[in-house]
């Protein structure tokens, strides 16, 4: 029962995250005649030239994507893929269909770049971070990333997106429309950063005090936490002293702070930040990401 609310929850936000796309897209992007980036900014342009169904063009052009992500993914992602390029599809479309006729929201076109990038960049986090893609430059980042470990997927896509930006100015000639989807493209992957990443960074802190036991204690019936206590050697001093070692998420760390000063306030205490973190209470190691 546990697993299939999980899997009732996953396809939801997938959903959530498609018809947020598909808003985006339509209602703000299309309606302001500038560009998103990836494949749909393609179309997106295209559609400036001559008025097509941008939802039906995406998923055409997606079909050989998706049987090489079957060869080149796990099932599991090849299949959240498939279904989340059908319903990225089918709300960019549907939303030209039901709300076209109020459009556009505004007829400003700051407003537009930035409510579409918002709406884009969030869709586009949750639907990636439930396993799924929208597909085109998604997939296309995942696979360049895979032969060139060293290039993060953020500068692929940011290159990708520099792509449909150079393809915009050289149909319309518009330096302002131009700007205005580099605009688009950039915000929406801050924010495609923020709801993938954001969530889930945690804070991986070292504690050096003389009280590790109770440290330990505390850390583990105060903030649910896990802890592991490792032996170390003070390198001046000579001493051994214990360590501990825990990850926590950042929204249970200011606990964990006050925690250590009221055990002891001359505990030492380091913290980096960690982006990723897999195992159990945090990710799962099957879970496929840019």
């Amino acid at each position: 029962m546990k697993k299939f609310l999980l899997y009732v929850r996953q396809y939801f936000l997938i959903i959530l995250g498609a018809a947020a796309y598909g808003i985006g897209t339509t209602c703000f992007i299309q309606a302001a005649k500038i560009a998103t980036g990836g494949v749909v900014g393609v179309f997106n342009v295209v559609n400036l030239i001559h008025e097509i169904p941008v939802g039906l063009c995406v998923l055409i052009v997606n079909i050989p994507l998706i049987i090489i992500s079957f060869f080149k993914f796990k099932p599991r992602f090849a299949i959240n893929s498939m279904i989340g390029i059908v319903l990225t599809s089918a709300a960019i479309d549907l939303s030209a269909m039901l709300l076209g006729r109020f459009l556009p929201f505004t007829e400003d076109m700051l407003l537009s770049a930035l409510a579409g990038a918002l709406f884009n960049g969030a869709g586009t986090g949750l639907i990636m971070r439930n396993g799924s893609s929208t597909g085109g430059s998604d997939i296309i980042t995942k696979l360049i990333h895979r032969k060139l470990r060293h290039l993060k997927g953020g500068v692929i896509a940011a290159a990708l997106g520099l792509v449909v930006c150079v393809f915009y100015f050289v149909v319309t000639r518009d330096v302002q429309g131009t700007l205005y989807s580099a605009l688009t493209i950039v915000v929406s992957n801050k924010v495609f950063d923020l709801v993938l990443y954001g969530g889930s960074d945690s804070k991986t802190v070292y504690i050096i005090t003389d009280n590790s036991e109770k440290m330990a204690e505390a850390i583990l019936t105060e903030t649910h936490a896990g802890a592991t206590i490792l032996d170390g050697t003070g390198a001046y001093t000579k001493s051994d002293r214990k360590i501990i070692l825990c990850v926590i998420r950042n929204s249970v760390f200011p606990t964990l702070k006050q925690l250590v000063k009221s055990v002891d306030e001359n505990a030492f205490m380091i913290v980096t930040t960690s982006s990723e973190v897999f195992g159990k209470g945090y990710e799962d190691f099957n879970t496929e990401r840019l």
